[in-house]
Formats: C-alpha cells, structure tokens, sequence
C-alpha cells in the first residue's frame, strides 16, 4: 500500500537522462509489404520550408527626436523665407493730401504776352491749315495786290525811340515792308523789353510777300545812316503771316457759289483745327475752347479744266495758352482771401467759362493784340502744389513717425498717411526712390 505522505521524487517519475526525440526512421512502421518507393515526377512539386522574416527593433524614442529636429529646421527655413520674401515684396506708400479750395469766380481779368509784375501772362498757340474745292469760273481778271499784316516792334535799351511813317523793315531775304504811320518804341524796363505794333504793306506786289509767321526784320536806315546802337537795340517780328499778296490772271467766279463755297471750306478747316488744339497743347499748360480764335484767308485759285477752279482757303487759329501753375496761383491771390503764396494748379478747367469781353477778338488775329481781356466765371478746384522729390529725401531713413514734422514745412500739404510692409518695419527706405507718393484729393461733400 502506498502511503499518502509519501512525498515523490521527480526523478521517480522521470528519466535523468533527456529524452531522445525520435524520428520518422526510428518509428516502426506498420507491418505491410515494402513498396518500392516511387521516383517523383519531374513535374510533381517540390515543397520548401517557409523562410520567416526577420523583425527588426528600432528605439522609438530616438525616431521621435528626430522627427522634432527635422520639423524644428523646416519650420525656421519656412519663416526665413517668408521674411526675406515678405521684405523683398514690401512696399512703403505716402499718400499726401493737399490743401484745396474751391472758390466761385465771376470777374473780368486782363492778360499779357510778356511777362509783367502781379499780372497774368500767356502764350500764343498758333495752327494753320488750308483746304480746297471745285468751283465753276466765268472769267479770268488781271489781279496786282501788295502784302499786308502788322509787325511787333522791340526794343532791347532803355529809352523810347520815335521812328517816322515809311520807315523801312527789312527781312532776311531782302524784303522791304514800309510802316505806315509814325510811332514810338518804349525802352526796356528791368530788362524787360519795350513793345509796341505796328502796320506795315510791302513795297512790292506778288505773292512772295506772304511771308510766314514770326520772320525777323531789321530797320537798314540805322545801318545805313551808322546808328550801330539803334540798329542793334530795335528788331521787328510779324506774329501772323502776310497775306493779300498777288500779281497775275485770278479767276471770276459768281459771288453766289464763292461765298458758298468759302463756307463750307472754312467749317471744315475750323472743325479740323479744333480737333488739333487738345492733342497739340505743350503739357503743364492749360486751354480754354472759348479763348479760340481764328481768321481765314482766300488764297489764289488755280484753273481746274472745263472752266472749273480750285479755291483753296487758308485758316489761322490762334489761342492764348496759360501755364497751369501761373493761373491757378493768379486766381489764388485774386479768389481765396487766405492765400499767402505758393504754387497753386486747376484741377480742371473745363470748370470755368472763357468768353472775350470784346466780340470781335474771336474773329481777329490776337497775335496783333498788345493785351487780352476776358471773362472767367465757375467754380474751379484749385490745389496747392507741394515737392513730392524734395519730400520724400527728407524722410528717407528716418522712422515712420516723423512724417507728421516733415509735412509741416511744406504748406501745400494738409495731411499724410504712411503705410509700411512688412508690418514690422517702422521706418522709411532708405533710398528715396522706393517711397511711393500717391495724391488724394478730399473735396468737400
């Protein structure tokens, strides 16, 4: 009998020695006939024991640095270049706005064509054109006709000058044209010259006395009787052309179909020279479309066959031109009782309406007029001009917020905003040239 208590050994129950794993060769095999073992096909399969992957161990703590250090340097190159790009792209704008006003004129004012102290001056715009028809001829007539026009007599020297009727003026090719009454040239005054005009005829007859405009003459009596001074100091200018000139055959042609034809040739040239005067102005000068003046000249006709002619019409206009600075300051002084000097625009001028006090200055040759006197009624925006150059050197450099001392020597300027990119920048470029000046004009509701 065994006894409950006994403890068992384990040695008891199991070998000392290791099993021995048997294998297929060590097993008996059922007893059966022994088979030869069949060869295998050369097709039949033959099946490999499975390669198993092998696992690899990475420290997971280090891979996270790593992604840290990686994202860190991408996220300090991403900033970098955006600030480079965002000062690269940055821009400083100055927006000034001026001082304006806009005052309501209604008052005759007289201007000239030279320049003259607390008065307003201009300068003469000319164009020419000429245009032609066909028109029938009953006849031809013998025509001899001498040149006329005026010309402008100025004197360099002090102290005036009486030169008597029929003096003779005397153009560059030889051209004699006599005066045709006395007068006396004005000395110059401050340097100024001395001005006055005059009538002159050609001495001759034919057409070459048409001279154009603005041909120079000289007085050959001075010469010629040794006043060398006098010859020097006095000159002449025509500030239209000659016309009327003619010395041959001119066709007849009822004065009916002349006169309608002359119509219709002269409002076409007008329509013509009108269209010109906008695109022909010199920049920084302003026009008014009622300052226009213009006279026509009928210019010979030629025979065309089968007794038709060719009339041919000239038109001359001519238009005072004002320097946009000189007026817009002249009509400061004379309509903004605050005004205490500075250069001052028009915004726009088609604001004001010209109109002549005499209404036969638009059909004359102003070119012959000493002065001019005129109407300007409206309510033009005047603005005050300032440096935007000499501003912006000023404030190169210096922090954004010494705009507001900068601005206040320039009394054209009422006001100015300054916006700076990046954001963190808080001073002006260095260089001039990269602050942008925009004008704002705040105009009163």
């Amino acid at each position: 009998m065994y006894s409950m208590n006994q403890k068992w050994n384990l040695q008891d129950i199991r070998p000392a020695e290791p099993r021995k794993r048997r294998t297929l060769s060590d097993q008996r095999l059922p007893t059966s006939p022994i088979r030869p073992q069949a060869e295998p096909l050369e097709d039949e399969p033959v099946f490999e024991r499975e390669q198993i992957p092998s696992i690899r161990i990475e420290n997971g703590t280090k891979r996270g640095q790593k992604r840290i250090v990686f994202a860190s340097v991408l996220g300090v190159l991403l900033i970098a270049g955006a600030l480079v790009l965002s000062a690269l792209l940055g821009k400083t704008e100055l927006t000034i706005y001026p001082k304006i006003n806009q005052p309501n004129i209604s008052s005759e004012f007289t201007a000239y064509p030279d320049k003259r102290d607390n008065a307003l001056s201009y300068e003469l715009m000319t164009l020419e054109s000429t245009s032609e028809s066909q028109v029938k001829a009953s006849g031809q007539i013998d025509v001899k006709e001498k040149a006329t026009g005026k010309i402008e007599i100025i004197k360099t020297t002090e102290g005036a000058e009486r030169i008597i009727a029929n003096t003779r003026f005397r153009s560059p090719d030889g051209k004699i044209f006599r005066i045709k009454d006395a007068i006396v040239v004005p000395g110059a005054v401050n340097n100024v010259p001395g001005t006055i005009q005059a009538d002159v005829i050609a001495e001759e007859v034919g057409d070459t006395y048409n001279l154009a405009a603005n041909t120079r003459f000289d007085i050959p009596g001075f010469q010629e009787g040794g006043l060398t001074d006098l010859y020097k100091a006095i000159y002449a200018e025509n500030r239209a052309a000659f016309t009327g000139g003619i010395d041959g055959p001119q066709y007849k042609i009822d004065d009916a179909e002349l006169g309608t034809a002359r119509q219709a040739l002269q409002i076409k040239l007008r329509d013509e020279l009108l269209k010109r005067v906008e695109s022909e102005k010199p920049n920084g000068f302003v026009v008014f479309p009622g300052a226009v003046a213009i006279t026509y000249n009928q210019l010979p006709a030629v025979e065309y066959g089968n007794d038709l002619v060719t009339i041919k019409e000239q038109a001359i206009l001519q238009i005072p031109i004002f320097k946009q600075q000189d007026i817009g300051s002249f009509l400061a002084k004379e309509a903004v009782a605050t005004y205490s000097g500075g250069n001052v625009r028009i915004e726009d001028p088609t604001a004001l309406t010209f109109s002549y006090t005499s209404g036969t200055t638009s059909n004359s040759v102003i070119a012959n007029e000493p002065s001019l006197t005129f109407k300007l009624s409206g309510k033009p925006l005047l603005v005050w001009e300032y440096d935007a150059k000499k501003l912006t050197k000023d404030l190169a450099g210096l922090p954004k917020t010494a705009i507001n001392n900068a601005i206040s020597a320039y009394p054209g300027i009422e006001g100015a905003k300054v916006s700076i990119t990046p954001f963190w920048k808080r001073s002006f470029p260095e260089n001039p040239d990269d602050i942008i000046v925009v004008e704002e004009i705040k105009k009163d509701e």
